[in-house]
């Protein structure tokens, strides 16, 4: 493909100036295909090889990859009370798909005045390895909860992604913030996620297991009488394995009250959540959860028996 009126120099200084601006940290990396993944047992992820791997697969003619990680940090919080029960920060700030991609289509638009080209924005994408690329990418590097940490944001970002057919990455691919920090890793004595995981499913020796982590426990069709109470008080997602990480700002506990949850009609539950990523869930999972966090609070509460 030509290189515009801008070159490619110019491109990567576009970037720069762009994420400076919007806040967000960007790199970039070549298309080529990632090192062969074996099937995932974590559910939402597509059991196809190929379109996890190669970026070609997703979009042919793929030359370049742009990794944008904006920031999920909330500010404040009310303080919690003791009949509540935990949110992730995602159950509360605006839909990340809807920010990241709006935040990827106004990069496209502006890398538009300056060249041609050909793109395609993937967010939470079952296809592509997304950590995975963000630190081929230069946006940070894997720590032991599974999560991209970064310089600037710890794990506390989420991430997008555009496929191009700009081959920009002859230039130097850090751009802004983004740096060498891909080639770090967590420190080797740091157990912090590992040791504060309620259920076990982070271990150094075992790696992660999905059927006990609390976050995916939430997002299930269907919750087992042990994984019910394995979800403890948290009505929607699980940040513990970040809120200990020593790389990580500090987040306020989110909460909401499991019986407005099971009072509110499904209206106020779209008046109240349905801006947030956790709405995709429906209001017949999250009373559910809410039910399981309430019976919990209740033993909680209880008496020990003699």
């Amino acid at each position: 493909m030509e290189r515009g009126r801008t070159g490619l120099s110019g491109l990567m200084d576009v970037l720069r100036d762009f994420a400076a601006r919007e806040g967000c940290i960007i790199g970039v990396c070549d298309g080529e295909p990632l090192p062969h993944i074996p099937n995932p047992d974590t559910p939402f992820v597509s059991k196809d090889t190929a379109k996890r791997t190669d970026p070609a697969a997703n979009m042919p003619g793929v030359k370049s990859i742009i990794a944008v990680g904006v920031g999920n940090i909330l500010e404040s919080f009310s303080p919690m009370p003791e009949d509540a029960g935990i949110l992730s920060v995602l159950g509360v700030t605006e839909d990340y798909h809807v920010v990241v991609k709006k935040v990827l289509r106004k990069l496209a638009a502006e890398l538009e005045q300056h060249t041609q080209f050909k793109y395609k924005i993937f967010v939470d994408s079952p296809n592509l390895d997304e950590r995975t690329i963000a630190v081929k990418a230069g946006l940070g590097y894997i720590g032991r909860h599974g999560l991209v940490i970064s310089q600037e944001f710890g794990s506390w970002f989420n991430i997008g992604l555009m496929l191009t057919d700009i081959a920009i990455t002859d230039v130097q691919r850090q751009v802004h913030n983004a740096s060498s920090y891909s080639s770090f890793s967590c420190a080797p004595d740091c157990n912090h996620c590992i040791d504060a995981c309620p259920t076990g499913a982070l271990s150094e020796t075992n790696g992660f297991k999905v059927s006990r982590c609390i976050s995916y426990l939430t997002q299930k069709d269907s919750l087992t009488s042990e994984e019910a109470v394995l979800i403890g008080r948290n009505l929607c997602g699980c940040d513990i394995c970040q809120d200990v990480c020593p790389k990580n700002p500090s987040q306020p506990v989110v909460w909401a009250n499991p019986d407005d949850w099971l009072n509110m009609t499904d209206e106020e539950f779209k008046n109240m959540y349905g801006h947030t990523a956790m709405s995709w869930l429906g209001v017949a999972r999250l009373r559910r959860n809410a039910q399981a966090v309430k019976t919990t609070l209740l033993n909680l509460q209880a008496p020990p028996q003699s």
